[in-house]
Formats: C-alpha cells, sequence, structure tokens
C-alpha cells in the first residue's frame, strides 16, 4: 500500500511539475521550487520554536503537553514536505504549518484514534493502587569476585 502511495504521489508531482514549468517556464519552476524549501525551513524554524515554548510552558505549569508535543510532529513532517522537491508537498507542508490548519487537522485525528494514540495503564489488582511500599532498611555488604 505505501508503495502505492509513493508512485502515485510522485507521479501526481511530476505532472504538476511538467505543467507548471511548461507555463512559466524550466527556470522560473525550479525558482519557485527553491523559493519554497527556503520558505519551509524559514517556516520550520520559526514554529517549531513556537511549540519547544509551549510544550516547555505546559510542563512548568505542571500540565500534560501531549497535544504540544504532537503539533511538533506534524511541524516535523510538514518541514519535510516542504523540502521535498513539488508543489502538491509544498501545499501539504504549508498547511500543516499553519497554526489554525495543524490544530483542525490534529482535533480532527485524535478524536477518531485517541483510543489508539493514548492508552493508560492500571494494576491488575485494584488494592495496589493504594498500597505504598516504602522499606527504610539498608543492608551494606562486600562482594568479590573468585
Amino acid at each position: 500500500m505505501l508503495f502505492l502511495i509513493f508512485v502515485v504521489s510522485t507521479t501526481l508531482e511530476l505532472m504538476v511539475l511538467i505543467e507548471v514549468g511548461g507555463s512559466i517556464g524550466t527556470g522560473n519552476t525550479i525558482l519557485l521550487i527553491i523559493l519554497t524549501a527556503f520558505l519551509g525551513s524559514y517556516l520550520l524554524k520559526q514554529q517549531g520554536l513556537s511549540t519547544l515554548q509551549k510544550v516547555q510552558q505546559a510542563t512548568m505549569q505542571g500540565s500534560n503537553p501531549s497535544f504540544e508535543m504532537l503539533e511538533g510532529v506534524v511541524i516535523m513532517v510538514s518541514g519535510v514536505l516542504l523540502l521535498t522537491p513539488g508543489f502538491i508537498t509544498d501545499s501539504i507542508g504549508l498547511l500543516g504549518l499553519m497554526p489554525w490548519s495543524r490544530v483542525l487537522f490534529l482535533k480532527h485525528f485524535l478524536e477518531k484514534n485517541a483510543s489508539r494514540v493514548f492508552t493508560t495503564t492500571r494494576p491488575q489488582n485494584p488494592s495496589q493502587e493504594q498500597k505504598t511500599v516504602k522499606d527504610d532498611k539498608i543492608v551494606e555488604g562486600e562482594f568479590w569476585e573468585e
């Protein structure tokens, strides 16, 4: 399945590149691809630092920064898409770097997949939740190997 997605997306990218190259010229097409790569790297840095600050703030406040960390994953994937030559991948990458579309995507993704993304574990024995073992006994000794 992944191979099919790879072949179809590469074919579509080449078709769009050929069409754009025919419309605006080869040199302008190459220039536009390079420009989107630079724009992507700039936005990746800016949004990545912003998300890192959000993660740090959430951690300092004692809350769970899992949503912010998922935003970081989307930003990283979007940056890779922007650095990949092609206009379709650039469009998807730009959408991933825009805060409003990233939040919408993540909320939709989490609604559909929350049970698979976040899991919790509980002890098998409910009485284990309340038991805490505190052993203050310290044993000193020596060990040697013969």
